[in-house]
Parts: structure tokens; sequence; C-alpha cells
């Protein structure tokens, strides 16, 4: 692991950086995901009025654009199953970014915590220092002070 709080503020820094990294990942998950959807919503708009538009060339007695807008509505039928296919696949996309954000996210808490009692710590042990030398000279003080009076006595 990292040397100091120093080391450990450096690798607190790098894992906010991968999470703000995952955060982005989810983000553009999360978009081509709606993408798709709204081009599924699209197709079904699409292949309805081609449903429409051979029921009324039907109604006209028109064959051939009945026929038209049949095989119009059977491709269109083609894409949104293709598109079905892709939005599952970017579900399953998004739902592991997110997973992988939340896993990121603990370990920048646990890092941060990590950094927090580091912090507290080194700063305790220079707390201490400063009472061990202040009651060395204390001590040192007292010493010399009875040696003193010893001396005049």
């Amino acid at each position: 692991m990292a040397a100091g709080p120093g080391g450990l503020k450096r690798l607190a820094k790098l894992y906010g950086m991968v999470e703000s990294l995952q955060a982005m990942q989810v983000r553009s998950a999360a978009h081509a995901l709606d993408e798709v959807e709204r081009a599924a919503l699209h197709l079904v708009a699409t292949r309805h009025a081609e449903v429409c538009e051979g029921r009324r060339a039907l109604e006209q007695g028109s064959r051939v654009e009945s026929m038209a807008a049949e095989r119009s509505s059977a491709v269109t039928e083609v894409r949104r199953a293709a598109l079905a296919k892709m939005k599952a696949a970017r579900r399953t996309e998004h739902a592991l970014a997110v997973e992988t954000h939340r896993a990121s996210r603990v370990e920048l808490r646990q890092i941060d915590g990590m950094v927090d009692r580091m912090q507290t710590a080194a700063l305790s042990e220079v707390e201490r220092f400063a009472q061990r030398v202040s009651d060395d000279r204390f001590l040192s003080r007292r010493v010399w002070t009875q040696a003193k009076n010893r001396e005049r006595a």
C-alpha cells in the first residue's frame, strides 16, 4: 500500500477519478439505452402508420399500395425485433455499468475513511511528540533546578 497520508491522498484522488470515469460510463450507457428505446418507439409508430396506410389502400381498392405497405410493415417489424435484441444488450451494459459504479463509490468511501483515519493518527502522533518534548523539557528543568538547589544547600 502507499506510504503515509500523502500516498493515501494520491490513492484517494486516483479512486475519485476512477469513480468519475465510471459515472460517465453509466451516463453513456443510459444515453445509449435511451437512444435505442426512442428508436424502438419510432419504429412502433412507423409500423402503426404503415398498417393504417395498408388498410386505407385496401379500402380504396389499390392492391399494389396495400402490398407495398404490408412489405414495408414487415421490414419495420424485422428492424423492431433487431432493436429489441439491441435494447436487451444495452440494458445489460447499463446494469453492469451501474453496478461497477456502485462498487467504485463504496471503494472510494473506504479509501476516504482510511485517509481520514491516517490523517487523524498522524495528527495524534504529532501532538504526542509535542507533549513528550514538553514533558522532557519540564523534567529536565526540574532536575536541573533540584540539582542547583542541592548545590546551594
